[in-house]
């Protein structure tokens, strides 16, 4: 599916050789070609960088002195549906390095296998943002190739916390169903922050799992070995909070927490929302609005 589209804005670019490429063999759905077709092509859109190849540009032109050409070595790894891309920029005594993620998010319409293609680019680019110190390297592009360095977030758990003293409400009845659900829209709208990389449920539990850490709560606070088997995989923040009964209603918060490797937390940010009606589609919205809110700033501004 990747393809080097060439020529458009080379000629003000500058020239970068692939020096190295590494896939681990858990990218079943990713090859060299692929990773070097991804690399040419996040170097295009950010039109000030080509990708070449030993020969090009007059690059073994013995009748002159070969000028210092940066150079490019990538490790591209996967986890389940997580795709990480690491890069080294070599530019003259400097080295510069950067990692950056991307989510399989689509799958081939014919045989519904995973296709990597899209989460490997916005990967790449991304780590090249950070190797280059540029983060708005492709802020140029349109809608659909702008990309910034995004944080890795999992959303963690959603608390539920009812009142038996109150009138009942059918949200609190089935405490794991409603907590599960809340867990899942928040991931779906956090997924459309162009400031963060939010797992998705399946790559989430597959790090558990990992850990040996199997089946916990999603009505419970995770645990401190949840958040450092989380921070281990590369995760800078987790999204927790919990939906508790009021006397006028039911009372929504969404917290940004930042995961270091000992399993502590640090709260970045909070989020509230309020409910008046007894209505999982109102609830269900109201995580939605409350993660896009949460997540509308990077983690770089958040002190």
């Amino acid at each position: 599916m990747l393809a080097c589209a060439c020529s458009i804005g080379w000629a003000q670019s500058a020239d970068v050789v692939l020096e190295s490429t590494a896939v681990v063999a858990t990218c079943a759905e990713i090859s060299p070609q692929k990773v070097e077709a991804a690399l040419a092509l996040a170097l295009e859109q950010s039109a000030r960088y080509r990708l070449v190849v030993r020969g090009q540009s007059g690059l073994e032109d013995s009748s002159r002195p070969a000028p210092p050409i940066p150079k490019l070595r990538v490790r591209i790894n996967c986890f389940q549906n997580l795709v990480r891309a690491d890069l080294e920029f070599q530019r003259s005594d400097t080295l510069q390095r950067g990692s950056g993620y991307g989510l399989v998010r689509h799958r081939w319409e014919q045989s519904d296998q995973p296709l990597a293609d899209p989460a490997l680019l916005h990967a790449i680019k991304r780590a090249f943002c950070v190797a280059t110190g540029d983060s708005l390297l492709y802020m140029h592009s349109d809608s659909t190739s702008a990309v910034y360095p995004a944080a890795l977030v999992a959303v963690t758990s959603l608390e539920v916390r009812d009142n038996p003293s109150l009138p009942r409400w059918e949200l609190f009845d089935d405490n794991i169903a409603t907590s599960y659900s809340g867990i899942l829209a928040a991931i779906t709208s956090g997924q459309r922050s162009s400031s963060y990389v939010v797992l998705d449920i399946d790559t989430r539990d597959s790090i558990y799992a990992h850990f040996r850490l199997y089946e916990p709560e999603p009505g419970m606070p995770p645990s401190q070995q949840e958040i450092a088997a989380l921070a281990y995989f590369g995760v800078e923040a987790i999204v927790s909070g919990w939906l508790e009964r009021t006397t006028t209603g039911a009372r929504i918060v969404l917290r940004l927490l930042r995961a270091h490797p000992n399993g502590r937390t640090e709260l970045l940010a909070q989020v509230e929302r309020t409910l008046d009606d007894d209505s999982r589609v109102a609830y269900l919205l109201a995580i939605a609005n409350a993660a896009e809110e949460l997540l509308a700033r990077p983690l770089s501004s958040r002190r």
